[in-house]
């Protein structure tokens, strides 16, 4: 891949002219904040004060976030590991010691639910494990999440496998990639299949280019950067791929319209897929061909007709793909990473 060029701004906000705006940690602090809708409150372990939440906040173990009906934040480890704390949430960085012998990052959530995407450094056994006062959901890597409220803890996996263990090490249940599970202190945990939405957008390419879809909301964002740098910040939404062939999967039961980035690896013809199912069963399919420069980036909107007002349970029924056009980064969605990942990039 030919060297990208890297503009650092105050050390915090990095411009990159064929991605959206891309946020780095501070490599100084347990984690860092951006806050993908505001209002986002945190509030601070040293001094219990708390303040507004901004973009690029260093966060100690202990902080506290805070997000209303309408908030959400992003929390960003020195690994790339990421935390989407999602609307009416609270969560503690209880520990974020990634990549250290088998120390962790510790995320306890009083109220409301998160999606993690995990990553597993080379040669560690470091795990991210999302709690509450009575369960603890561990993962090395993968795509997890979970909740606690009034009916309990519930936890989900969408790739890799979660182990769930409760304060008094009586429950010990290893949930595999497509599960989830519900429970109560001292009730049976029994794993079940996990469906973020009724309805589910599918793209899959083959060949020199890498997607990223940005879902409806306009600040949450699923695929690739570069084939190394993966960014999930979608619940429910499953980011794999290798080679010339990549997938991203995001719930589809919104109207839309969720835009596609395609990223150029190298300079050759290309294939996209792009279909919609619900209910498992796959109710359209549209095919995108064409030739793209190394660099180069392409853009194109989908917008789904759906039925239901709810997203969870809305029907979709088919889609309107616009034509591929070339993207002159008007439609931005935040993505961040870590400075490992930066160096990694910029080498590449």
């Amino acid at each position: 891949m030919a060297r990208l060029g890297w503009k650092l701004t105050v050390a915090i906000v990095v411009t990159l002219l064929i991605l959206p705006r891309v946020v780095l940690a501070d490599g100084s602090a347990a984690a860092t904040l951006s806050v993908l809708a505001a209002p986002v409150e945190r509030v601070a372990a040293d001094t219990g004060a708390s303040g507004p939440g901004t973009d690029g906040m260093n966060l100690a173990e202990g902080d506290r976030i805070r997000t209303t009906s309408g908030g959400m934040a992003l929390i960003t480890f020195l690994n790339g590991s990421t935390v989407t704390v999602l609307p009416g949430s609270e969560v503690t960085v209880k520990q974020a010691q990634p990549g250290r012998g088998r120390g962790g990052i510790r995320i306890l959530i009083t109220a409301g639910r998160v999606w993690a995407r995990v990553v597993q450094e080379a040669g560690g056994r470091a795990s991210l494990t999302l709690e509450s006062n009575e369960y603890a959901a561990s993962a090395h890597d993968g795509l997890i999440g979970a909740e606690q409220g009034g009916d309990g803890f519930v936890c989900w996996t969408r790739r890799g496998e979660v182990r769930l263990t409760d304060r008094s090490g009586l429950t010990d249940v290893v949930l595999l990639a497509g599960q989830r599970v519900w429970t109560h202190f001292g009730w049976t945990v029994t794993p079940e299949p996990f469906l973020a939405s009724a309805s589910v957008l599918e793209v899959t390419s083959s060949g020199p280019v890498l997607p990223l879809v940005r879902v409806p909301d306009g600040r949450l964002a699923a695929g690739f950067l570069t084939p190394d740098v993966e960014v999930n910040q979608v619940f429910g939404s499953l980011t794999k791929g290798g080679g010339s062939k990549w997938l991203v999967e995001v719930p589809g039961g919104q109207a839309g319209p969720y835009t596609l980035i395609l990223t150029g690896r190298a300079t050759g013809s290309f294939i996209v897929n792009v279909s919609g199912r619900y209910a498992g069963k796959t109710v359209f399919r549209q095919e995108i061909a064409g030739v793209i420069r190394q660099g180069e980036q392409l853009v194109t909107t989908i917008t789904p007709d759906v039925k239901g007002s709810d997203p969870q349970t809305a029907r979709v029924v088919t889609a309107r793909v616009e034509d591929l056009r070339v993207w002159e980064g008007a439609e931005p969605a935040v993505v961040v990473v870590s400075p490992s990942v930066i160096r990694g990039m910029s080498e590449n």
